[in-house]
Parts: structure tokens; C-alpha cells; sequence
């Protein structure tokens, strides 16, 4: 009997055998009645729910071949393949995709005898009334007759014919041959399971061994925290006794390290108890914990101050040498407060006999090796300018500076500074004037009530410590006096009785501001402060005389330098950071606190004299972003009271305020910006340190251009434009503008709609409550607006007659900001109007030029006319110029209908008091001009894959107007638009007419910088609200087909980009699916790492509420592979566009010329905007000029080129790593532009 195995489907098997009773010998029967079809029908099941199968099936789906030769594979299998191994299963898997490549695979499989004619497709059985899924027995053998004999007068099927070569038949195929492939199949299939619950577990592992380390860092950094501020308040004794505590819980004692045991023994030094350093050190050994430097350090101090000599001290350093320590190392590593050094010594010099011991002088700074700067560092003779012509008089005298340093440091030691709102200003009605009276008696109530609190809850806290030993938060409720955590909470009060904060931000904020003091605190009682005052006046008195700072790099060396000269320890700013879990704890202690015990008279605002007091504090539940939050609400009296009393006084605290001198240069990672007020290099949230670990791998002295270009741009004196800040505050008190970009106040927001329910419909009741949602959304938005402008209008009226300084740090990526958030160059419109430079130079030959050319630019008129034109333009209006400078809120107000008004307003008055000068250029201007780049991150694009198509189009190529790539792809987009609406596409027609630049500027912008298609359709969705004539019941479908036609033109344009821009995203996909996170170094050696994690749900515990933190910065977590790989291109830009902007920064700095930056936004005086340019061009060259894809790929090659050992042997991991290489050295091809031409390019940055 002749077999035929016929897979006719995927899920279908059925063996055809000869019918005896039929003459044609054609029959169809399901497997059964025979052993050997039992045993087929078997392993034909476990086939057919095989990986194997299911891929032959697939392939053959896609390929759509009619037909598959499966007893060629198979037996091809039969023969390469053998029960695999252990540890083949890789081998194994290259085996059968090789065949996969080399086999024609088909849906319709079938093993058929030698001289079997070839059996149609299912289709062609159909057409013919058969099909293989139906019982053939059903009909006769007459019938069955007439069908094959009118089968085979037709002419061959297409899906015969279509074959290039002829059928040929298949040799036999063996029972054993098939039983064994299959066997083979499902081996590997099982290996294969296993191996990937074998990768599953190992990462499981993974996790579990990272979460348990992280645990242990927050413990130990908690507990770290807790023996510091025993110490510090003079509780030694309370950390002996929970270091003890911890020894002895064997869950606990894991935690323990040798930072925690050197607090104690520094708190014992301090006391001069040898007693209890020997314990200590016994401890230690007997834990495991070897002490090290600091340990011995401590040990010193201790016997310095017992005065102890001979043996003791002697043995003590013979061990410390014995443990591979030496003196000198003590004072090179080792940080110091106060007088800790003097004692050390003199235990080494007195104790020990050794006299002529003198502690090592400081190291010199090492040389940068920086290829790109290399040239700013190699000469060091020239510290002062030659060129003198720019060189202005200093800016304070030698008794101002020692006056402006000690109130900065005042200020700072103060914490806090209370400034006066603007709209204190306007004259307060009786009205105000009596809720202010009522306020102030609430205010001095509620500092009783909760005084009283506090101290109850300190002696609550203190019991339980020191029953059980256990960390609490007790010592941090004393490391500040009893009236400054009251006078925080009732703050605190005054800011929440506006509209309520989540209790996770109240907490948070309460708790940073503890530690912010604490930290201040602890420099008092060290004594460092007089020397940090000294060291500053002597570097004051350096900058003010060098109004540029020097050459790049004087600043560092020369605080380094005077550090030195004061014996600081070159160590400093190591104190240990209370985690964030410790941060809320604390906060939301003193939140109880103010929720049981704040009241307010119920009585008020009623015609009585009694007094009911309710709580004016409510913490309650509420839903946002389908999540529940706790908030503190305020009771609606507390509200009016606050709102009604209209506080004439604000406070911020010392480190958001500008300084009144240059900040504190940074000379590392740690020390720089604020004299006493903790800074960040790099600023991230609270609970990322990865960005701090990787830039502490790095050498000092590889950070020092990008140290010194922060200290560059942290040094530029401003002072405040003092007739745009008098307008502005009129118009702010005058109940804002719409037109001007002044916020309304909340009373000018629409109000509730007070229509009755009773008669409402259903529908109309869920309008008028949609209604109300969007005017509470309008109120609170109007209150943000309004409270943020009062914020930047107050501080700069605070600074009106002083001159300031903005300290800077640093994102991740490199881009540089100013420390002071609310008030500085980087905000609107109407801050950058009230700022000018506190050095002023004369405008020279050119300078005028320059402000009319910039005055144009600000109002946006001719962006699309060439310099020459514009400066025409400016000429002719000079009249309405003057008029606006004169008369500008009376006049004709030209300046108002500009893009930028008050900086054009600001502008106009500069330029008509320079023409009616005596000698416009011997005006002395302090008004700096601006150079923008044109789309620059589309231009670092075009200079990367060198595309002359979008080189061109960004202005990277010299032209005698400006080429304006908004209006190109405007243009383009409408010309797709048009050809759609022929072929009659309603969305199309609908936007006829309303395509312009404005409506695809900010996407197109955006989109180089990750922007997604859903964001750039709410873009373009709030362009085309803006058009009056548009009809916005389309909006949001013509939004969405616009945004598709945006990013479709940028493709056209921007051919190189795009492949740079998808080579990126490709790269950090796979580089994140390998479960690492984007890595890469800029060109000026400032490594980056992108923070995009999985979000990790965090459990704070407190007795108000436990709160959840969503930490998605956790380094212990995997990936987040969508945020890293959408991420990766805009943020490889931005750090490209700051090492540019910082290059320009060191090179007019060595010109002797000011600059500051926004981005990619350049300003300077107006006499030097063609210096500038010049090094803005020349460093763009120099930038793009080195192989910057090339060594990214490099970079990443080295950093991800190994797989993790616990990954080697799985073949998922091992083919994604494989894909990563290939994607890695596939660097994307360049073109032909020059980029010698962009020195030429009159509108690179214009």
C-alpha cells in the first residue's frame, strides 16, 4: 500500500490512501486502523505543534510559493542533524536557519510516491466540486470517474505552469526518517523552552540582587544621615548606642560599612574620648569592617587633642602603615572642618616625636588634553588683555566688594531673603488693610499652637529612641533651632492656603529646606565660613578688576590657588545626602503637625465677637490622572483671608535669588556656584546619582573646559533695565495685558455660570458641568501666570539698583542654565527686556547698525530680507522708532505689534538715546544684541551627514538673503496639499488657503528634537485655533493630516538627516534591549547618560498617608526602551549644540569679549557682534570637522561591544547583541557640502 503524507493546511494532516473499491484508486480516510498510521498520526501532531513547522509554514506563507518539497528538508535534516547536544543549541539553530535560506517552503505540503501525479491546490479542487477537507467517499465511483477523467482532458493550472522547472518526483520517504527529524524537532523545541526559563530566572536574579543592593544603599544612607545629625547636635552617645543596636540585629548589621562607624569616631575625637576610639576600632575589626584613612584620621584628631605622646600615637601610625596608609595621604584625601587639621598635626608632630613633618603642598592642577581646546590652555603667559580698547572701569571699589561679599554671605547664612511684592506698590483699601491686621493675629496663633506641637512631638520622638535604639527621625527635628521649623511650617501655610498641594510637595519641599539649612548650619559650627569669606573677598576683588574673568580657565586656578593659601582641605562638600524617603518622612511629620494644629475663627467674616476655631487644614483624597493623590486643602476661609490680605512681602529662599557678586568658580564636580548654598554640577531630580558617579570616573582636569565655560558665562555682571521694568509693573498693577503677554489676575477669569438645575436637562447639566471644569482649569492657569510674572517682576525690583550675577549648571546632555529659577536671561519675553549688561562699551563704527538690525529681527517683519534691507527698513521707520521710545504707552505703539514687544520696546529706547547722543559712537551701550541660529538643530544635522539640500536650507551655505526652512517646508506641504485636494480629499480642500509658516514653525522645529507625530498635531492644532477664518470643527482631522505632510516634506528635504536621525533611534533601541542605557561622550568630554528607566513604585511609610514615588531614574531598573531610543537623537543634539555653545563661550572669553547664551541664541555688546560671529563660525567648523559619528560609534562599540557573561550562552541575547554590532559599524553615509562655507554664511547666526 502506497502511503501519501499530505499536510494539506497548517492544522490539518491526513494520510490518502488507494480505496480498494474504487477503480480510480482515489480515497480519503483520517489516520487510524493501522499501527504504522497510529505511529505517523503521532508524530505528524507532535509536527505539527512544533517551532519548526509553524516557521516552514510561515516562510511559506510569505514567500507564497505553491508548493513545498518537504521530503527534500527533511531528508536534508535527517542527515546534518543529530540529537543535539548540551550546550548546542546555538549550533543547532545556525543549522536550521542555514536551511530555512536554501529551502522553498509552502502552505500546501505533501510527501507523495514516485510516480504520483501532482495534487492540486485547495482552490482548484474547489472549482472542481472536490476538496481535501470533505469525505470523497460520499460519491460514487461513477462519479469519481467522470470527475479525474474531466480533470484530465483540462489544460494545466497556473500554479503548475508558473514554475520555471519542471515537477520532479520525490524519492520515498522512510517511517524512521521522519519519526527521527521530528524527534530532532522536539528536542530542540524543549532546549529551547528551557533555555529561555533558564535566561528568565537568571534576569529575575538580576533584579532581585540590584533591588537588594539598592535597598541596602538607602539603609546605609539612611542610617549614614541619622549618626551625622546625632553627632552634630551632640548626641554621641545616642549614636554609640544605635550602632550597638544595629550590631547585634543580623538583619540590620548587613547595613554597616566603615563611613558609618567614622561619623562616630569623628564625634568622639571631637570630645577627645580615646576610650571610646579604641572600642570603636575594636568593633569595626571584629565586624569585618577594616577602618580606613578617615578612621585613622580620626584617631589623630583624638589624640591631638587629649594631648597624648609616645607609645599610643606612635603604634597607632605604625598600623595605619602597616594597613597601607601613609601621612601624606591624610591630608591629600581626607576632609576636614574646622580645626581637625591642626589637632592631626599635632599628634603627628608632638605625639609621635616627628617635628619636621609638614603636610604635603596642594597638587598643581593637571593640564587639559582636550584636542578641541587644546590651543585656549597651552599659553598661560598673557593673563591680561593687550587689548585694552574693552576694557572698562571695575565695577565696585575695594570697599564695596568687602560690603557686597558679606551681605551675599549673609544672605546665604540666612537662608531666606524677604522681598517686596510689586503689588505692594498700589494703595490698600481699609478693607486690606484690616484682613492684613487679622492675618498677622492668625500668624502669631498659629506659631504657638504649633511651637507647642513640635515639642511634644521631639519628646514623643526622643523616648522611642532612646528605648529601642533605633533610627529615627529624632535628631533631624534639632539640628535647627525649635522657631525656624515653626517659622517653615507657617509659610508653608501661607503657599498652601492658595489652591492646595499634594502632600507628597508640601512634604518634599519642607524636608529639602531642612536639609538645605542644616548643610549651612554645619559650615557655621565648623568654622570654615571666615575662611570661605577671605578666600571670596580676595577672588572678588580679582574679577571686579577683570571684568571679563581673565583668560579661560584664571577664575579655577586662582580659587584653587587661594584655597591653598588658606589651608581649606582640598576635599570638600563629601557630607552624605539624606535619601529622598527621609527627605518626606520628615516633611510629613511637620504636614501633621500643621493639619492637627493650625485653626482658624469660623467667626471671621461675621458681625460677632465670639471665637470658634476650626481647622483651617484638611488633608483629603482626590483623583488625578485616574491615580489618587492626598492633598492639604485649605478651608475656603483660610483661602479669603490669605487672597484678601494681599501679602506685601515674598520669600525666597537665598539659593533662587541672583548673587551680588561673581558665584564661587567651579574648580569640580563638587565646589562651585553658591558660597554656603548646596549647587549641582549636573542638575536631576533628588534621587538620580548616576549622572554624579559618572562624572566622578571622570579626571578633573578632562571637565575643565566645560568647568570653565559655566564659570565664563556664571561671571557676565548684569543690572536692570529700570524705565521697561516701571512700565511693565504699570501695566502688571494695572490688571495685566493679553497683547503684551502681562497675566490678568484671577478676577478678570470668566466666572461660574449660576444657572439653577432644577430645570436642566440631563445633557445640559453635564454641559454646565464641563463648563465649570474649564473655567476652574482657566482660574488656575490665570493664577500660575499671574503668581510666576510677581515672582520675576518682585526680584527684579528688589535688584533695581544693584548689580547681580547668575551662577550656572548644567542637564545632562550639557546644556547650560542659570541657577536662579524664577528671574533670569533664559525666561520670557518680558524678562529678557528688563536685563541689560553692568558693563557697558561704546558702539563704535558698527554698533548702531547692529541695534536697528536687531530691532528688526525682534519685531519679526522682514525675516525672509537680507541685512542690508533690514537695516533700511529700520531707517525708514525711525520716526515711529523715537515715537514708541517717547510716548510708549501713549504713542502711536508701533513696538506692540512686534513678535518680541518689550525687548523691541526695551530696544527703541536704546537706539533714540544713542542717535540723540553727541556721538552715537562714543555711546556708552549696555544693551546686548542677539544672534540666532536657523533651525540649529537642524543645522548640526546637515553638518553632520554634510547634505548640501539641507545644508542649504538652514543657511550652513553663504547667500545673499536668508533661506527660511519653515517657509520651505510651509511651501512644500501646500504643494502636497494641492495634489491631494485634486484627487478630491475633503481634509485637503477644507485647508485651502490656511497653510503658512506660522502653523508648521513650531513642528518643524521640534521635530529634530524627538517631538512625536501626536505632539505635532496638538501643535498644529493650537496654530490653526488661532486663524479666525478657520473652521474648527476640523481641527483636530486637519491637525493630523497636516502633521503627516510635515514630517513626509522634512523626509524630502532632509534625506541625510532622516538616516542619522533613524540611525540613532535603531541604535539606542537595541542598545536598550541589551538592558543598558544610552551611554555616549561629547566632543569636549562630558559624558552623558540618559535617565529613562522603568518606573519604580517606591512606599514611603508615614502616619498622615503612605505615599508611593514613582522613581523612574532608578539605575537598578531596566530600560525604559521607548523613552531611551525617542530620546537618543534630540539629546545627542542638544549635547552637540552645547559643545558649540561652549567653544564659543572659551574663545570670546580669550577675545576679551562679553557672552552669554540662551541655547543656541548668542548675545553680546553691539560693538562686538562681529567678533562673535567670526568664533561662533569657526567653532561650528571646528566642531564638525572631527569625525563625531564615527567616534560615537566607536564609543558605543567599546561600551556595549561584550555580552554579560550570565548572557553568553543565550541564543535570544546573543542574535539581539549580534543585530546591535551590525547596526553600530553601519555608520550612515555622508554627502559633498563644505563646511568651509559656513564661514561665509552671513546667516548662520543672525
Amino acid at each position: 500500500m502506497t502511503l501519501i503524507l499530505r499536510l494539506t493546511s497548517v492544522r490539518s494532516f491526513r494520510v490518502t490512501v488507494p480505496t480498494l473499491g474504487s477503480s480510480a484508486g482515489l480515497g480519503s480516510v483520517w489516520f487510524g486502523g493501522c499501527p504504522t498510521c497510529d505511529k505517523l498520526r503521532t508524530s505528524a501532531t507532535r509536527y505539527q505543534n512544533s517551532v519548526g513547522f509553524r516557521t516552514y509554514a510561515n516562510v511559506a506563507a510569505k514567500k507564497k510559493d505553491p508548493r513545498l518539497e518537504l521530503y527534500t528538508v527533511l531528508s536534508s535534516r535527517a542527515q546534518q542533524l543529530s540529537k543535539p547536544e548540551k550546550g548546542e543549541v546555538v549550533r543547532q539553530r545556525q543549522k536550521k536557519q542555514e536551511i530555512l535560506k536554501t529551502r522553498k517552503v509552502s502552505s500546501h505540503v505533501r510527501l507523495e510516491p514516485v510516480m504520483s501525479p501532482p495534487r492540486p491546490p485547495e482552490h482548484t479542487l474547489s472549482q472542481r466540486g472536490l476538496s481535501s477537507k470533505s469525505n470523497i467517499n460520499m460519491y460514487t465511483s461513477d462519479q469519481v470517474e467522470k470527475m479525474q477523467s474531466s480533470q484530465r482532458n483540462v489544460s494545466a493550472p497556473r500554479w503548475q505552469t508558473q514554475h520555471k522547472k519542471p515537477f520532479r518526483s520525490a524519492p520515498r520517504v522512510t517511517e524512521s526518517v521522519v519519526e527521527k527529524e521530528l524527534d530532532v524537532l522536539e528536542e530542540m523545541e524543549e532546549e529551547e523552552a528551557q533555555e529561555k526559563l533558564d535566561v528568565s530566572r537568571r534576569q529575575e536574579e538580576m533584579e532581585k540582587m540590584k533591588n537588594v543592593e539598592r535597598r541596602q544603599n538607602e539603609e546605609q544612607a539612611y542610617i549614614l544621615s541619622f549618626m551625622e545629625a546625632c553627632v552634630s547636635i551632640g548626641e554621641v552617645e545616642r549614636a554609640t548606642r544605635t550602632l550597638h543596636y544595629l550590631k547585634n540585629q543580623k538583619k540590620k548589621r548587613k547595613h554597616l560599612n566603615a563611613d558609618i562607624y567614622n561619623v562616630v569616631l569623628k564625634g568622639w575625637a571631637k570630645q577627645a574620648n580615646m576610650d571610646k576610639i579604641r572600642h570603636l576600632f575594636f568593633m569595626m575589626t571584629k565586624d569585618g569592617h577594616h577602618p580606613d584613612l578617615q578612621s585613622y584620621a580620626a584617631a589623630l584628631e583624638c589624640m591631638g587633642r587629649a594631648g597624648l605622646t609616645g607609645a599610643v600615637p606612635i603604634r597607632c601610625v605604625k598600623q595605619m602603615y602597616k594597613e597601607g596608609f601613609n601621612l601624606e595621604n591624610i591630608f591629600r584625601d581626607c576632609t576636614f572642618q574646622a580645626d581637625e587639621q591642626e589637632y592631626i598635626l599635632k599628634a603627628i608632630q608632638d605625639g609621635c616625636g616627628m617635628a619636621d613633618f609638614a603636610p604635603p603642598p596642594l597638587p598643581l592642577p593637571q593640564r587639559c588634553t582636550t584636542d578641541l581646546v587644546s590651543s585656549i590652555y597651552a599659553d598661560k603667559s598673557n593673563d591680561n588683555y593687550s587689548d585694552t580698547s574693552l576694557q572698562a572701569r571695575p565695577l565696585f571699589t575695594e570697599e564695596e566688594v568687602v560690603e557686597r561679599c558679606n551681605a551675599q554671605l549673609e544672605m546665604e547664612t540666612q537662608h531666606w531673603l524677604k522681598v517686596e511684592s510689586v503689588e505692594g506698590q498700589r494703595q490698600s483699601s481699609q478693607e486690606v488693610l484690616k484682613l492684613r491686621e487679622l492675618l498677622q493675629t492668625h500668624k502669631t496663633m498659629w506659631e504657638t499652637g504649633l511651637l507647642q506641637a513640635f515639642r511634644t512631638l521631639k519628646k514623643q520622638m526622643d523616648r522611642q529612641s532612646k528605648a529601642k535604639g533605633q533610627v529615627n527621625i529624632y535628631p533631624f527635628l534639632c539640628v535647627l533651632e525649635e522657631q525656624e521649623y515653626v517659622d517653615m511650617m507657617v509659610q508653608a501655610i501661607c503657599l498652601v492656603a492658595v489652591t492646595g498641594d499634594p502632600l507628597l510637595i508640601i512634604a518634599r519641599d519642607l524636608g529639602t529646606k531642612i536639609q538645605q539649612k542644616y548643610r549651612i548650619k554645619q559650615k557655621l559650627q565648623s568654622g570654615s565660613v571666615e575662611k570661605i569669606r577671605q578666600i571670596y573677598q580676595d577672588y572678588c576683588s580679582f574679577m571686579v578688576n577683570n571684568v571679563q574673568g581673565g583668560r579661560p580657565g584664571q577664575a579655577r586656578e586662582l580659587w584653587y590657588q587661594l584655597e591653598g593659601d588658606h589651608s581649606v582641605s582640598p576635599v570638600v562638600g563629601d557630607e552624605c545626602a539624606w535619601p529622598i524617603n527621609l527627605i518626606i518622612n520628615l516633611g510629613s511629620l511637620l504636614v501633621d503637625v500643621m493639619v492637627r494644629e493650625v485653626k482658624i475663627d469660623n467667626n471671621l467674616f461675621r458681625k460677632t465677637s465670639e471665637q470658634k476655631l476650626i481647622p483651617a487644614l484638611y488633608h483629603m483624597y482626590t483623583y488625578r490622572n485616574i491615580k489618587q493623590v492626598g492633598i492639604i486643602k485649605p478651608h475656603p476661609m483660610l483661602v479669603q483671608l490669605v487672597e484678601g490680605a494681599q501679602d506685601t512681602s515674598l520669600v525666597f529662599d537665598s539659593s533662587l535669588l541672583p548673587m551680588l557678586m561673581p558665584p564661587v568658580p567651579w574648580s569640580s564636580v563638587k565646589k562651585g556656584g553658591f558660597l554656603l548654598s548646596p549647587t549641582k554640577l549636573m542638575r536631576s531630580n533628588d534621587a538620580t546619582l548616576q549622572h554624579e558617579l559618572l562624572l566622578e570616573k571622570v579626571g578633573t582636569s578632562e571637565l575643565y573646559p566645560i568647568l570653565d565655560s559655566l564659570n565664563q558665562l556664571g561671571a557676565c555682571a548684569w543690572k536692570i533695565n529700570q524705565p521697561i521694568l516701571d512700565l511693565v509693573i504699570q501695566v502688571f498693577n494695572n490688571k495685566g495685558s493679553k497683547e503684551l503677554d502681562i497675566p490678568q489676575p484671577v478676577s478678570e477669569a470668566p466666572t461660574f455660570p449660576k444657572v439653577g438645575t432644577e430645570m436642566l436637562t440631563n445633557g445640559d447639566k453635564q454641559a454646565m458641568r464641563k463648563q465649570m471644569a474649564q473655567v476652574r482649569k482657566l482660574r488656575s492657569e490665570m493664577h500660575s501666570l499671574r503668581m510666576d510674572m510677581l515672582y520675576k517682576l518682585s526680584i527684579a525690583n528688589r535688584f533695581r539698583h544693584e548689580i547681580f550675577y547668575f551662577p550656572h549648571n548644567m542637564d545632562f546632555r550639557g546644556r547650560v542654565y542659570p541657577c536662579p529659577p524664577h528671574f533670569n536671561h533664559l525666561g520670557s519675553d518680558v524678562a529678557r527686556s528688563i536685563l541689560v549688561f553692568a558693563e557697558g562699551h561704546p558702539l563704535g563704527e558698527k554698533g548702531l547698525d547692529w541695534l536697528k538690525i536687531h530691532l528688526v529681527n525682534l519685531t519679526g517683519f522682514k525675516k525672509k530680507n537680507s541685512q542690508t534691507e533690514r537695516l533700511e527698513y529700520a531707517n525708514e521707520m525711525m520716526e515711529e522708532v523715537l515715537d514708541s521710545a517717547d510716548h510708549p504707552m501713549m504713542g502711536r505703539k508701533w513696538w506692540m505689534t512686534a513678535d518680541e514687544p518689550w525687548q523691541a520696546l526695551a530696544c527703541c529706547m536704546e537706539i533714540a538715546n544713542a542717535v540723540r547722543s553727541p556721538d552715537p559712537q562714543a555711546y556708552i551701550s549696555h544693551f546686548p544684541v542677539h544672534q540666532d541660529g536657523s533651525c540649529n538643530g537642524l543645522q548640526h544635522y546637515a553638518a553632520l551627514g554634510r547634505d548640501i539640500t539641507g545644508a542649504h536650507q538652514v543657511n550652513l551655505m553663504p547667500a545673499e538673503s536668508p533661506q527660511d526652512v519653515y517657509s520651505g517646508v510651509a511651501r512644500q506641504v501646500e504643494k502636497l496639499r494641492a495634489t491631494d485636494a485634486e484627487q478630491g480629499v475633503k481634509i485637503a480642500q477644507v485647508l485651502d488657503g490656511f497653510i503658512n509658516r506660522k502653523v508648521v514653525k513650531q513642528t518643524v522645529m521640534t521635530v529634530v528634537y524627538g517631538v512625536t507625530r501626536y505632539g505635532g498635531r496638538l501643535q498644529i492644532q493650537r496654530q490653526l485655533k488661532d486663524i479666525p477664518d478657520f473652521p474648527q470643527d476640523h481641527g483636530w482631522e486637519a491637525s493630523g493630516y497636516l502633521v503627516k505632510k510635515v514630517f513626509m516634506s522634512l523626509r524630502e528635504i532632509f534625506t541625510l538627516a532622516r538616516e542619522i536621525q533613524d540611525w540613532l533611534t535603531e541604535s539606542a533601541r537595541l542598545i536598550s534591549h541589551v538592558g543598558s542605557a544610552v551611554q555616549w561622550v561629547t566632543p569636549l568630554g562630558l559624558p552623558v547618560v540618559q535617565p529613562y528607566h522603568k518606573v519604580k513604585n517606591k512606599l514611603v511609610r508615614n502616619e498622615i498617608q503612605n505615599i508611593i514615588l514613582n522613581v523612574s531614574s532608578d539605575t537598578s531598573e531596566r530600560p525604559d526602551i521607548i523613552k531611551q531610543k525617542n530620546a537618543f537623537p534630540p539629546n545627542f543634539i542638544h549635547s552637540l549644540d552645547s559643545t558649540h555653545m561652549m567653544l564659543t563661550s572659551l574663545h570670546c572669553q580669550q577675545a576679551g569679549i562679553q557672552y552669554v547664551s540662551v541655547h543656541d541664541c548668542f548675545w553680546t555688546h553691539a560693538c562686538t557682534v562681529d567678533t562673535m560671529n567670526r568664533i561662533c563660525r569657526q567653532q561650528f567648523v571646528v566642531l564638525h570637522s572631527q569625525p563625531i559619528l564615527e567616534d560615537l560609534s566607536k564609543y558605543l562599540l567599546a561600551e556595549y561591544g561584550t555580552l554579560p557573561s550570565e548572557l553568553e550562552t543565550s541564543p535570544t541575547a546573543v542574535s539581539k547583541h549580534d543585530k546591535l554590532m551590525e547596526v553600530l559599524v553601519d555608520v550612515p553615509s555622508k554627502g559633498d557640502f563644505d563646511l568651509n562655507r559656513v564661514l561665509d554664511s552671513t546667516y548662520f547666526f543672525s
